[in-house]
């Protein structure tokens, strides 16, 4: 049993060490339905928090399926321009979201509500899944930081979500993924770290001896 509570506590020292250097936070799938209705959804990137109505913080309210989407000063999304009214761009993946990007500043809208909903290049194909660049001051006031939103947008339909997110807390630029890891390579992956991690703890301890 105390070989047990060993083994747990070093495995959990060996993730919270890890963990305190990442500087990427990605919120976990999240699948955030957008309401077609006006009141949309408001949604705190700092805490997964949702509501149909204001919630303190909030960073980012879409509506109507996604067809209309606005935000707060901390919240921009990348846009074609640099006005707070500018339609928004929708990135593939492995693209670099960074501070090269067009970017507003206080509160915005989308434009036209369906300026970014589309065929053409940079626009959101109704219906699929899309990644949005943005940049992120955090409810403490700390960034700048830049992050990619996956989402399906529809133009006042039912099947919008917001699926995840995810920035780096360095302020550093970053690539939206090419792909979504394979659960039994990232199962396979956190048990080779597991493993690399007791051994270096084994190995250090016998030095001690």
């Amino acid at each position: 049993m105390v070989m047990k509570c060993f083994l747990t506590v070093a495995i959990l020292a060996c993730f919270i060490h890890h963990s305190a250097q990442a500087a990427v936070i990605y919120s976990g799938l999240q699948n955030i339905a957008i309401p077609t209705t006006f009141d949309g959804v408001y949604i705190n990137i700092d805490n997964a928090a949702t509501s149909t109505s204001t919630i303190t913080g909030w960073d980012l309210n879409p509506f109507f399926g996604g067809a209309g989407i606005a935000n707060s000063p901390s919240f921009q999304p990348a846009r074609t321009g640099t006005a707070n009214n500018d339609p928004l761009v929708s990135f593939a993946p492995g693209a670099l979201i960074s501070g090269a990007l067009n970017f507003s500043s206080g509160y915005g809208g989308a434009g036209d509500p369906v300026s970014y909903l589309g065929t053409d290049p940079g626009q959101f194909a109704v219906g699929q899944e899309e990644y949005l660049g943005f940049r992120f001051t955090t409810d403490t006031s700390s960034g700048p930081y830049y992050g990619w939103m996956h989402v399906i947008f529809t133009n006042d339909t039912a099947g919008s979500v917001i699926k995840d997110w995810s920035y780096d807390d360095s302020g550093a630029a970053i690539n939206i993924p090419a792909a979504a890891p394979e659960p039994g390579r990232s199962m396979f992956l956190m048990l080779g770290g597991v493993g690399v991690c007791l051994r270096r703890r084994r190995v250090a301890f016998a030095r001690k001896s």
